[in-house]
Protein backbone atom coordinates (compact mmCIF):
# COMPACT_ATOMS: atom_id res chain seq x y z
CA UNK A 1 0.00 0.00 0.00
CA UNK A 2 1.44 3.35 -1.02
CA UNK A 3 0.98 6.80 0.44
CA UNK A 4 -0.61 7.88 -2.84
CA UNK A 5 -3.21 5.13 -2.47
CA UNK A 6 -4.14 6.34 1.01
CA UNK A 7 -4.28 9.99 -0.08
CA UNK A 8 -6.48 9.02 -3.01
CA UNK A 9 -8.77 7.18 -0.64
CA UNK A 10 -8.96 10.23 1.64
CA UNK A 11 -9.91 12.35 -1.36
CA UNK A 12 -12.65 9.88 -2.27
CA UNK A 13 -14.02 10.17 1.26
CA UNK A 14 -13.96 13.94 1.05
CA UNK A 15 -15.67 13.89 -2.34
CA UNK A 16 -18.27 11.49 -1.00
CA UNK A 17 -19.11 13.98 1.77
CA UNK A 18 -19.32 16.80 -0.77
CA UNK A 19 -21.79 14.71 -2.76
CA UNK A 20 -23.90 14.07 0.33
CA UNK A 21 -22.81 10.60 1.44
CA UNK A 22 -23.10 9.76 5.11
CA UNK A 23 -20.23 8.21 7.06
CA UNK A 24 -21.69 4.71 7.13
CA UNK A 25 -21.62 4.63 3.31
CA UNK A 26 -17.87 4.05 3.49
CA UNK A 27 -17.26 1.36 0.84
CA UNK A 28 -14.53 -0.21 2.96
CA UNK A 29 -16.83 -1.07 5.88
CA UNK A 30 -18.14 -4.22 4.20
CA UNK A 31 -15.36 -6.80 4.15
CA UNK A 32 -17.34 -9.13 1.88
CA UNK A 33 -17.58 -6.60 -0.97
CA UNK A 34 -13.88 -6.17 -1.48
CA UNK A 35 -11.36 -8.86 -2.20
CA UNK A 36 -8.46 -7.33 -0.27
CA UNK A 37 -6.74 -8.39 2.96
CA UNK A 38 -8.33 -7.14 6.18
CA UNK A 39 -5.31 -5.05 7.22
CA UNK A 40 -5.33 -3.16 3.90
CA UNK A 41 -9.10 -2.77 4.01
CA UNK A 42 -8.82 -1.25 7.51
CA UNK A 43 -6.24 1.27 6.31
CA UNK A 44 -8.42 2.23 3.35
CA UNK A 45 -11.52 2.38 5.57
CA UNK A 46 -9.76 4.75 7.96
CA UNK A 47 -8.35 6.90 5.15
CA UNK A 48 -11.79 7.24 3.50
CA UNK A 49 -13.33 8.06 6.88
CA UNK A 50 -10.65 10.65 7.63
CA UNK A 51 -11.31 12.43 4.33
CA UNK A 52 -15.05 12.36 5.00
CA UNK A 53 -14.59 13.74 8.52
CA UNK A 54 -12.28 16.57 7.41
CA UNK A 55 -14.82 17.68 4.81
CA UNK A 56 -17.66 17.35 7.29
CA UNK A 57 -15.80 19.41 9.90
CA UNK A 58 -15.10 22.17 7.38
CA UNK A 59 -18.80 22.36 6.60
CA UNK A 60 -19.81 22.38 10.27
CA UNK A 61 -17.59 25.23 11.38
CA UNK A 62 -18.21 27.40 8.32
CA UNK A 63 -14.65 28.00 7.26
CA UNK A 64 -13.06 28.94 4.00
CA UNK A 65 -15.09 28.55 0.85
CA UNK A 66 -18.14 27.25 2.69
CA UNK A 67 -18.43 30.42 4.76
CA UNK A 68 -18.12 32.48 1.59
CA UNK A 69 -20.76 30.39 -0.16
CA UNK A 70 -23.13 30.81 2.78
CA UNK A 71 -22.71 34.59 2.67
CA UNK A 72 -23.34 34.64 -1.07
CA UNK A 73 -26.44 32.47 -0.69
CA UNK A 74 -27.76 34.74 2.06
CA UNK A 75 -27.16 37.83 -0.07
CA UNK A 76 -28.88 36.21 -3.06
CA UNK A 77 -31.86 35.21 -0.91
CA UNK A 78 -32.07 38.78 0.40
CA UNK A 79 -32.04 40.20 -3.12
CA UNK A 80 -34.79 37.78 -4.18
CA UNK A 81 -36.94 38.63 -1.15
CA UNK A 82 -36.58 42.34 -1.88
CA UNK A 83 -37.57 41.96 -5.54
Amino acid sequence: MTLETLLDCQERGSNARILGAVAHENPYLDRTRLNIPDDERRLLRDAWNFGWQVEDAARQIGTGIYLSLRHEAALAAGRMAGA
